[in-house]
């Protein structure tokens, strides 16, 4: 993803002309895996005339840290926020794609770093959902002058009824930002069924390994009950949900942000 971004030329809309400006944080998983989801992560950013950045930062420690390695979660903790820090004192927001790692900043990292350090790092950090949200609330045109030109050309967000069912990541709901992918998708015109389901079964790597992975999978059943003879586009934010439900469905969901975004 870093290297997509560096390769396209970096920012699509200049500071001067921007309403905001974002670091998009790279997490490992959209780094090196799902690369689409980052690309329309910027998309959708820049179509609200965000000016973004998606400099080359580590991993935030989330893995270790579920497997009880502290020393090397705490040293994660101080080298992305070495890395974030000039961008939060030049007033940029910290955009997030992955759930658990917005999770790390906003709750674990905490414990990891000088009290000071931690509360501006969660104050300036944004699921990228909540921060769309945002967005509109305060005035942003979904359609803004990239967006709206991409709508003319048959290629912007498709709405108008459109029938989606949204799983929320489990992080999501704890930090609390777990409802603003349905308020923003709602707005755009699209018919939002919710799972009312609290986990996926995933619950980081528990539903990986050999000894659980029947449990993990009875976990995630509800979801299979849900939404698995649906004709509604199933999307859902976070790698684990990703992956577990596409065990369930035989489909990967999409990333809410992948589903509002102009088209390339």
């Amino acid at each position: 993803f870093v290297d997509w971004f560096e390769a396209r030329g970096g920012a699509g809309v200049s500071p001067e002309n921007a309403s905001r400006e974002a670091v998009l944080y790279p997490d490992t998983a959209t780094n090196y895996v799902d690369v689409d989801r980052g690309k329309a992560a910027v998309r959708a950013l820049e179509a609200m005339d965000v000016h973004v950045r998606v400099p080359d930062l580590p991993g935030s420690g989330r893995p270790p840290l579920s497997q009880g390695m502290v020393s090397t979660a705490a040293a994660k903790a101080e080298d992305v926020y070495a890395g974030l820090a000039t961008h939060v004192d030049a007033g940029r927001d910290v955009v997030v794609i992955e759930p658990s790692d917005l999770g790390m900043f906003r709750r674990e990292y905490e414990k990891f770093l000088p009290e000071a350090s931690h509360e501006r790092l969660a104050d300036a950090s944004y699921d990228v959902m909540e921060y769309l949200f945002g967005l509109l609330e305060n005035g942003g045109d979904p359609a803004g002058p990239r967006g709206r030109r991409a709508q003319t050309a048959g290629t912007g967000p498709v709405a108008s009824g459109t029938r989606v069912a949204y799983h929320p990541h489990c992080q999501a709901r704890t930090i609390g930002v777990g409802e603003h992918a349905t308020a923003v998708m709602e707005r755009l015109g699209y018919d939002v069924r919710t799972s009312d389901t609290e986990c996926c079964g995933m619950a980081g790597s528990f539903g990986y390994k050999h000894d659980y992975y029947e449990l993990s999978m009875d976990v995630g059943e509800p979801i299979r009950e849900q939404f698995g003879d649906t004709d509604r586009t199933v999307v859902a934010a976070g790698t684990s949900c990703t992956e577990q439900i596409d065990a369930l469905l035989g489909d990967a969901p999409m990333h809410p942000v992948q589903l509002v975004a102009p088209r390339e």
